[in-house]
Parts: C-alpha cells; sequence; structure tokens
C-alpha cells in the first residue's frame, strides 16, 4: 500500500493511504491550531471551536449532522491538542463521499449561534471539572505546569472556568474564521475510497494558508512563539485524592530524527512500556506496591520528553521512587541483554501489525508522521525500521536521555510526612522548588 502526499489548488495538504480490499474509511481534517497558539486573554478558545464545529451549520442542524453518522454505522468526534485540532470520522466506503462533504460544511460554514454557544458552555464547565476529579487527569497537568511552568505548552487545553466565561461569540467566530476556515488544513484518509471524488470535493473548500512549523520565522508565529525552558528538580504537589502519583521526567533534546524516534519505541518497551519491562517487572510484579507502571513519550514541534508514571499507597512512597531510581540507574549503567532487545523489537512490530488492520490508528499515523517531518511510511517499512535497531542504537539513546542534571521528580496526592520528604529528596538528589497546596 502506498501514500500518496499531494497540496491542492486551495492549499489543503491532502495524505491518503488506499487500502483496496478494505470495507471502511478513515477521514482526519487536522487543523494546525492548538491550545498553545492561543494568547492569554483567549485561553480555551480553541477547544471551544472544536465543540461548536458540531453544533450546527448554515444548512445542517446539530441533530442532522449526529444523525447522518449514525445512519451510516459510522462515528464523528474530535479532539483538541496544544499543537493541532483533529475532526475525523470513521465510515464505511460507501458513505466516504458523504462524510467527506459534512466534515468540509463543519470546518467552513459552522453557524456560531449564540444560544447554542450559551449552551456549550455549560458543557465545557462539566467536561473542566470531570477533569479537576480525575486524578490521572488532574496530574497530568500539573506535571505539565511543573517541568514547563507559565508557558504556553503546558497551560491548560480547555482552560479555566473563568477562562471559558469570559470567551464572547465574536471571539470563537473570529478565531474558527482565522484558525479552522482559512488556516492551515491537513486532510489525511485511510481506507477504500475513489481519490478523484476525494480531490473534487475537498477543492471545493476554501483557500486556506500554508501550514508552518513552529520553527519557522513566520510573523504570526513569532508574535506567539515562546521557546519551552524546561525546569529540573523535585516537586511536592499537593492533590485531594487516595493515592499518591509519581512522575519522573527527563526532557528530550531537539531535533529528534526518525531513526531517533523508533529507537525510543523499543526504549521504551524495554524500560516500562510494556507488562515484561524492567520498571513493571521491578515495581508491580516482585515489589507488589503498586498497580499501574508505565513509561511514554510525549512531543511537541520543538520540545518533549520521557516519563516513568506509577502509582500507590502514599505510605509506599519512599520505596517507589527508590525503585525506579534504581532501574534507572541500572538501565544506564548496564548494557541491555540481547533477549530483552529482541523482545522489545518484536512487541513493537508486533503492535503496529495489530494497530494497522485499524482504518483511524492508519489515518492518525499519517498525520502524526507529516506533522513531525518524518517520511510518510507503510507499516512494512515501519517494521523493517524497528528490527533493524541495534544494541548500540538502544545504548546511544539511553546516554542522550538520561541526565540527572535535567531529570524532574512530581510526587502529586496526599500530604507525606516530611521525614518521607526528606527521603525522597535525598534519592533524588535534585533541587526541590517546594510544595504547592
Amino acid at each position: 500500500m502506498t501514500q500518496i502526499s499531494q497540496q491542492l489548488r486551495n492549499k489543503v495538504m491532502l495524505i491518503r493511504e488506499p487500502v483496496a480490499t478494505g470495507k471502511t474509511a478513515a477521514i482526519g481534517f487536522w487543523f494546525s491550531t492548538g491550545s498553545r497558539s492561543e494568547p492569554d486573554n483567549l485561553r480555551g478558545v480553541t477547544h471551544f471551536v472544536e465543540h461548536m464545529l458540531f453544533k450546527g451549520t448554515s444548512s445542517r442542524s446539530s441533530f442532522d449532522i449526529a444523525s447522518a453518522f449514525d445512519r451510516m454505522g459510522g462515528y464523528v468526534n474530535a479532539f483538541t491538542e496544544r499543537e493541532a485540532v483533529c475532526m475525523y470520522c470513521v465510515v464505511p466506503s460507501v458513505h466516504v463521499e458523504k462524510a467527506l462533504e459534512i466534515l468540509c460544511d463543519m470546518t467552513s460554514h459552522s453557524s456560531f449561534n449564540n444560544a447554542d454557544i450559551q449552551r456549550e458552555k455549560q458543557v465545557i464547565k462539566s467536561e473542566i471539572i470531570t477533569a479537576q476529579d480525575d486524578p490521572e487527569e488532574a496530574s497530568l497537568d500539573a506535571v505539565g505546569e511543573a517541568v514547563w511552568p507559565d508557558q504556553k505548552i503546558s497551560a491548560s487545553i480547555s482552560g479555566s472556568i473563568a477562562d471559558v466565561e469570559k470567551l464572547a461569540q465574536d471571539d470563537l467566530y473570529a478565531w474558527y474564521e482565522k484558525r479552522f476556515v482559512r488556516g492551515p488544513l491537513t486532510v489525511c484518509i485511510t481506507g477504500n475510497y475513489n481519490a478523484d471524488s476525494i480531490t473534487g470535493i475537498l477543492e471545493m473548500l476554501p483557500e486556506h494558508t500554508a501550514h508552518v512549523r513552529w520553527s519557522d520565522e513566520h510573523e504570526e508565529n513569532q508574535l506567539l512563539k515562546q521557546t519551552p525552558v524546561w525546569k529540573s528538580g523535585l516537586n511536592f504537589i499537593r492533590a485531594p485524592f487516595q493515592q499518591e502519583q509519581f512522575f519522573v521526567l527527563y526532557p528530550v533534546a531537539y531535533p529528534v530524527s526518525e531513526k531517533l524516534y523508533f529507537t525510543f519505541a523499543v526504549l521504551n518497551a524495554i524500560s516500562g512500556g510494556t507488562m515484561s519491562s524492567r520498571l513493571f517487572q521491578r515495581l508491580r510484579e516482585k515489589g507488589g506496591f503498586c498497580y499501574t507502571v508505565d513509561s511514554f513519550f510525549s512531543y511537541y514541534e520543538d520540545t518533549g520528553c520521557w516519563c516513568v508514571y506509577a502509582s500507590s499507597a502514599k505510605q509506599e512512597s519512599v520505596r517507589i521512587i527508590s525503585d525506579i531510581r534504581m532501574e534507572l540507574n541500572d538501565l544506564f549503567l548496564h548494557s541491555i541483554t540481547d533477549a530483552e532487545l529482541d523482545a522489545a523489537k518484536e512487541h513493537v512490530c508486533g503492535e503496529e501489525m495489530i494497530a494497522s488492520e485499524d482504518v483511524e490508528y492508519r489515518m492518525k499515523r499519517l498525520a502524526r508522521s507529516y506533522q513531525s517531518g518524518y517520511t510518510v511510511r507503510t507499516t512494512e517499512d515501519i517494521i523493517e525500521i524497528f528490527r533493524s535497531i541495534q544494541k548500540a542504537d538502544i545504548e546511544e539513546a539511553v546516554k542522550m536521555l538520561f541526565n540527572d542534571e535535567k531529570a524532574s521528580v512530581v510526587v502529586f496526592g496526599p500530604k507525606l510526612k516530611a521525614s518521607e520528604k526528606q527521603k525522597i529528596k535525598g534519592l533524588c538528589a535534585c533541587k526541590t522548588p517546594g510544595e504547592k497546596k
């Protein structure tokens, strides 16, 4: 299967991957705007606009949009990130043209009725409260603020309740017109579809601006651009939850080459991203200290980090931090085994094979590769890259990543005893900015 990338006459970037034997297709509209693009007086505007895309157009009501996809047997959804908004659907192949027409209508002709806006404010405020009540959601926001304090990259995607309350109809529509109707747009389609009809429908959209990366010297970028500054150290953050959550983070040096990106994925499988990984085996299987153990990478256009995560009862806090630190030190000081490398490579290859059966995943993979500036590759290409990774590649990645002078540790949850904090501080051997309540 071959991916085809082309810029249409209206500057919409179309990336498609035909799957001739499939019976479904996934369509994603990726708008190059997010919470990171927002000025301080418009916090939460991008997320709010994403919601309003579903509230009706000049020719369709919100019920028309919802019922159309329901009758197709497909689904439509959207999400807002710090650097992008994605509106997407998955439908049977026979309905691709109709689904695409509706997404184009939502992109260009959303109505922004004031009564709908006022109702949706209540929905979004409820969403914000729900996130604040969720331990993992709340902790991730707190961690972002700890490592990138007072910066756009860590600002809440939905904004605060006060931010949402301030947003007016004119604010929302102006942002929609500039960032969605006319802003950079990448459309990714995977599955079984008619290529000629796809192109014809998309070229009926208004002219969009070309995609601009954060690193580009662009006038508007320079007005909003804020180069992320990483803050290392130890943070104790009080939160009204029963379990303590632990985060050990390291910044990723940019740029990240395509080969290094895939190498990091294998390293993550070895260290904490699988049930047989070192951290999972040590903290959960051998120690029995916690239910959840994980590790993951977060990437943005000009910054990123690797994070180890665990949660447990607060009385295990010192032991959790101690075991994480010892396991990471062991990974840094001692080479991985051939068996570990082979198992990790087979894991990520198997994950890719399984995920490739999902057209939504493949559509998102196309977009992520394009956003990162990487070659848009087939499943077979990706597996070949994973299999080519050698032990020396992993060892070099470990040396690049693990720098204790840049490590950031966040302990989020119930109040700890002073003695426990002192022991954790000694284990981390890093500066303590303070405790947030």
